[in-house]
């Protein structure tokens, strides 16, 4: 794989937290993360329902829990940066939202008791857990039996995979990894979910406004520009990428899974 331009320095305790608390307003104001069709496709995934304790891993600036919020009893909304909890706040006042409580702590070792709820989600952060094993186990063991896990992440098919996790970590040194739909499957069976869906979304994305949310800084963002012409044939044709007006578009995938808890163990 052709060498690209390397991750923003960092230590590998805080790299979210550094990264997060520097964009936080940016991703309370991004088309992306708002995106009311993405979301209602997320939260229809979840099957919630109106007695329903939901627990949001990592909810940033809150768009999941507040799309929730309306639907369900209670949304806990958690998340490892107070920063983006603040925004959080805010969009939940504005909105008049007062069933959501904000939590800091960390996926994987969530604050709460065993089989506190109905709905665990997670939508576009597993990528960053450093742990992701302990952060899926801890979901398990919050939820009740039944419980649905909910989750939706970058995914790209395993040709491109690689090659763009170059432009991942270029972009935000919080990136750790993305894993590919059948990766999904098999980590969440091995820790004892049922799988009950699993499909990878295709979308077409803005890559100059990708960059803008991370505040990726021009040196850095002409660097990963330069590496999309270093792209093999087999990556280029997954990618379809395109300049129109100035811009860079290109294909991005996410995982969208819905898990559940058995009733009962398996044996």
């Amino acid at each position: 794989m052709t060498a690209g331009p390397g991750p923003a320095e960092g230590d590998d305790l805080t790299d979210s937290q550094r990264q997060f608390s520097q964009v936080a307003e940016a991703y309370r104001q991004s088309p992306t993360h708002a995106d009311p069709v993405s979301l209602a496709r997320f939260l229809a995934l979840a099957e919630l329902r109106p007695n329903h304790r939901v627990l949001d891993v990592a909810t940033g600036a809150g768009h999941v829990a507040l799309a929730a919020a309306p639907q369900v009893l209670e949304v806990v909304a958690l998340d490892i940066t107070p920063e983006m909890l603040d925004q959080a706040k805010q969009l939940a006042a504005a909105r008049e939202i007062r069933n959501v409580t904000f939590v800091v702590g960390n996926a994987e070792q969530l604050p709460f008791p065993a089989a506190s709820f109905d709905r665990v989600l997670v939508r576009s952060a597993p990528h960053h857990f450093k742990q992701l094993i302990p952060a899926l186990a801890e979901a398990y063991r919050v939820l009740r039996p039944g419980g649905v896990f909910a989750v939706s992440d970058c995914s790209p098919p395993p040709v491109v995979r690689d090659w763009l996790e170059v432009v991942e970590v270029g972009r935000d040194p919080s990136h750790v990894r993305s894993r590919a739909l059948e990766e999904w499957r098999a980590l969440l069976q091995s820790l004892g979910f049922t799988v009950e869906h699993a499909e990878r979304i295709e979308q077409e994305k803005d890559i100059l406004q990708w960059f803008d949310v991370a505040k990726v800084q021009e040196k850095r963002k002409r660097k990963l520009l330069d590496y999309y012409e270093t792209a093999p044939q087999a990556v280029r044709g997954q990618l379809l990428a395109q300049w129109r007006e100035g811009r860079l578009y290109h294909r991005y995938w996410h995982a969208l899974i819905r898990a559940r808890r058995p009733i009962q163990p398996a044996a």
